[in-house]
């Protein structure tokens, strides 16, 4: 998988290859793509001049892994730092290359590991060490990176950026995809394309945020390229187009407010990167949700199948008790729902969102007693789980009162509120040990089986008393969560978490390493939804993703109950509302949809997951299938939406299906359409062709034309011979 040979060091997956040569102490990438045989050299790929002639110009101009400060160069550099004197000039010199067993990282990194390769760059000037990691994995084509600055020098330096990864390519334009939003519209697709001048996303919230996803795609020619990292905080991710037909790709730590000192002897590792190249969007995202769940969530979730949920935030807000709370489950388990999860207000002084937060103590005059209610609850046959919000702090709450020092705030400043919120000094080591011990004991007590972790407000007044250097505290924080996270989940292994940060706010590899499950908006509206979870499945497992049947608000346009389930159902299921409300039609509906959820939940939650047609952003038909491992099944979801004047006959073709086999095609009965469609077809036909669904917008007994959103429908298909 990895083999050091001559200059060259070769670096293999299933079925990509990157190459890189030592020439004359610089690191060149001089191959990333489709995987190459071994060869005594590979000169055919770098026989141009690595550097510029013109005096006045960039001098670079061969791709390499590591752009130095000092080598008069526009584009951007893989780490900065400087001394003492304020010397920030390097010339780093690529020493060497060698095969290792493991690495040091405080951080979290990629599970089940295959060969990891490290290379060492050594600075001329300034004597710092800065090692670049390479590591692979079996039966994959995803490849992880990462970087650590050791000072190895006489005095200490201040690293003032530090990247994971850098990749340079020869051309003259790339095509960008990411995912931008807002709180209650993440992951929105974008696309630029850039043929001089820099691209850049980022975060600067103190999470990895909704604004700009880390995950994101760069297509140069006729292959595209595709990153993510391991991290929750800040991130930047750059892409540079040079006047000499050079692209550079770098992703990492945001060097926004970020100055880290190393004494001699310390070190500082960066998050882990991931990156792939294909030449199709599908298989992009494939390896991307497969890699996931091989290498990041824990193995004992990674394939366990998700208990559909009733959630009670949007049908009772923070007014419930005990009775009502119970009352609710009840009616949830007669249709089959599996698990009651009591989400905020059930805590200290807690019937608003003024109060309360740290109080992570039960409000026996509202619930009854906490655990007398989960105890019932489980008594039904159901499951219960419980949201907390640790990483924050009311003013108003016995914790504040106890310790105002372990709020995040600067000293003699009026802090920022939002939420009537503040923020919780998670570098502070006994908030870290209050806040361990007290979740582990709730948890523990209560008998919780699932934990949704929320984090509903971005940082500021960013200060701890417990560092010296406030510069590092972005880092820190998270290295302090992380450890924090780890010791609860392993004191914990049959809970099941879910993150969530306003919703899909902090979406990233780096909590699904302790989270299984992310929640993927605080937008419930399935029309919305539509677009949000089409952006999540492009990178991230659909059993990861939080999805749910809610919107018994008041919305405009209309949206079916089914169309909801149609929706919801290709992620982690549930439902939120009252359902004591839900009318005898409606819970008969609900019924049949948990049953025939159940039917396929196995196939929902972890087959290949395909995008269909362009996918709804760019058009006005489109949905999804997932294809079982051995394409002897699949469910699919067809949408068109826009509801309009004009008529026609939409067609879906289908992906994933084996060409020569025999299918058997189901619509899955619907309360709003009279008829159910079903038929036969060879794969090949439905893969080319499709399905040919008549007037499917005009089909639905309660779309009205200037009401309904959308309408869907979904089929089963199982492979006959």
């Amino acid at each position: 998988m990895i083999k050091i040979f001559s200059d060259y060091v070769k670096i293999d997956g299933e079925s990509v290859s990157l190459i890189i040569k030592n020439y004359s102490g610089r690191a060149f990438l001089v191959y990333f793509g489709k995987r190459l045989g071994d060869a005594e050299n590979y000169e055919v790929f770098d026989r141009g001049s690595w550097q510029s002639d013109a005096s006045n110009d960039d001098g670079p101009l061969s791709p390499v892994v590591f752009g130095s400060v000092s080598e008069y160069s526009s584009l951007e550099p893989f780490v900065r730092f400087h001394d003492d004197r304020g010397v920030f000039c390097n010339r780093f010199k690529y020493v060497k290359a060698e095969k290792i067993d493991g690495f040091y990282s405080p951080l979290p990194t990629s599970r089940d590991k295959g060969e990891t390769v490290k290379l060492t760059f050594s600075d001329e000037i300034l004597k710092v060490t800065v090692y670049q990691y390479y590591t692979v994995f079996k039966g994959g084509n995803v490849i992880a990176a990462h970087s650590e600055v050791v000072n190895t020098s006489d005095g200490v330096i201040t690293v003032d950026g530090l990247s994971s990864l850098q990749l340079d390519f020869v051309s003259d334009k790339a095509d960008i995809t990411y995912f931008s939003g807002t709180w209650k519209s993440e992951f929105q697709k974008k696309r630029v394309e850039i043929s001089g001048g820099r691209f850049e996303i980022d975060s600067k919230l103190g999470i990895s945020s909704a604004t700009h996803n880390p995950f994101f795609t760069v297509k140069l020619c006729d292959k595209i390229l595709a990153f993510n990292l391991i991290w929750s905080g800040n991130h930047k991710e750059t892409v540079e187009v040079s006047p000499y037909g050079r692209v550079r790709i770098q992703t990492g730590i945001n060097d926004y407010n970020f100055n880290y000192k190393l004494k001699i002897g310390e070190r500082l590792v960066s998050p882990e990167a991931i990156f792939t190249v294909s030449e199709s969007d599908d298989d992009i995202t494939r390896e991307m949700q497969n890699f996931a769940l091989k290498h990041i969530v824990n193995p004992k979730f990674a394939y366990r199948e998700r208990p559909v949920l009733i959630n009670n935030w949007e049908g009772t807000g923070f007014d419930f008790d005990g009775e009502k709370i119970y009352e609710m489950a009840k009616t949830a388990k007669k249709v089959g729902i599996e698990l009651f999860v009591l989400d905020d207000g059930w805590f200290g002084k807690r019937d608003n969102d003024l109060s309360g937060l740290g109080d992570w103590y039960d409000n026996e005059k509202k619930t009854g007693g906490l655990k007398i209610l989960a105890d019932k609850i489980r008594s039904l046959g159901m499951k219960f789980g419980l949201w907390v919000e640790p990483e924050m702090i009311s003013e108003d709450s016995d914790l504040y009162r106890a310790h105002p020092e372990w709020a995040m705030k600067i000293p003699n400043v009026t802090p920022l509120r939002r939420r009537s919120q503040l923020c919780i000094d998670i570098c502070n080591p006994d908030v870290r040990k209050y806040l361990t011990k007290t979740l582990i004991k709730l948890f523990k007590d209560v008998g919780a089986d699932y934990v949704k972790w929320d984090h509903n407000r971005a940082m500021s007044d960013i200060y701890s008393a417990m560092l010296e250097n406030q510069g590092e505290y972005f880092y820190k924080y998270y290295v302090g969560l992380y450890s924090m996270l780890a010791e609860i989940t392993a004191a914990l292994p049959d809970v099941l978490f879910e993150s969530c940060a306003s919703g899909g706010s902090r979406y990233d590899l780096g909590m699904l390493y302790y989270m299984p499950q992310n929640w993927a908006s605080d937008n419930t509206n399935a029309y919305d939804r539509l677009f949000i979870q089409e952006g999540v499945l492009t990178a991230y497992p659909q059993s990861c993703m939080g999805a749910h049947v809610a919107g018994y608000r008041k919305s405009t346009p209309v949206i079916s109950l089914e169309s909801m389930f149609n929706v919801a159902s290709i992620g982690a299921f549930g439902y939120e509302f009252d359902i004591t409300k839900a009318t005898e039609k409606q819970l008969e509906t609900i019924e049949n949809q948990v049953e025939y959820y159940k039917e396929h939940r196995q196939l929902l939650q972890y087959g290949d997951y395909f995008m269909l047609g362009k996918g709804l952003t760019e058009s006005e038909t489109g949905g999804w299938i997932v294809v079982s491992k051995d394409k002897t099944e699949a469910v699919a979801v067809i949408i068109t939406r826009e509801i309009g004047s004009k008529r026609y006959r939409p067609l879906f073709k289908l992906k994933g299906l084996d060409d020569n086999a025999f299918y058997k095609v189901t619509m899955r009965p619907q309360d709003n359409v009279e008829e159910v469609v079903e038929f036969t077809a060879y794969g090949d036909a439905l893969n080319s062709y499709g399905v040919d669904i008549e007037d499917i917008r005009w089909r639905e007994t309660d779309a009205k034309e200037t009401s309904t959103a959308f309408c869907s429908r979904m089929f089963y298909i199982k492979k006959i011979r």
